[in-house]
């Protein structure tokens, strides 16, 4: 990942419209929350309406964290996932890292790619970071 040439030391809630099916849009969203040491809540909506073009898999998402990268994350909220490879790696990087998470918050767009059940089982056998870390599923999201 390049150099941070910015630090937003006071941001600490972060609302942001990202595609996870090209590799520059998930380059950004690592490198903001490299950026932001001291975020708190992350808010994702997910705009992800073509096929996948790039895979994120955790080898390539662990390649770009960083020791500090979610330090004081405690609240993410994603919002029109799929449950596409990409927005899954994504989920099990945060869970996996986030030490002092204590909330996850999904709700999926009409498109899904698999059923809410089998993204979900999928979902709690990641490895999580924090004990206190749980799940709330949401359903469809308000708007699509």
């Amino acid at each position: 990942m390049p150099e941070i040439l910015c630090t937003f030391h006071k941001l600490k809630s972060l609302m942001l419209q990202v595609h996870f099916y090209k590799q520059h849009p998930i380059m950004l969203t690592l490198y903001l929350l490299e950026s932001a040491p001291n975020l708190e809540e992350l808010k994702l909506k997910i705009c992800d309406e073509e096929e996948l073009k790039f895979e994120a898999n955790g080898e390539f998402l662990n390649e770009f964290w960083t020791d500090g990268m979610c330090g004081n994350l405690q609240i993410v909220q994603m919002s029109g996932i799929t449950w596409r490879p990409n927005e899954m790696s994504f989920i099990e990087l945060i869970r996996s890292k986030a030490r002092i998470l204590h909330t996850l918050s999904i709700s999926h767009s009409e498109k899904i790619v698999m059923s809410n059940e089998d993204a979900l089982n999928e979902l709690l056998r990641y490895k999580r970071a924090s004990a206190e870390a749980r799940i709330l599923f949401e359903g469809k999201t308000k708007g699509y």
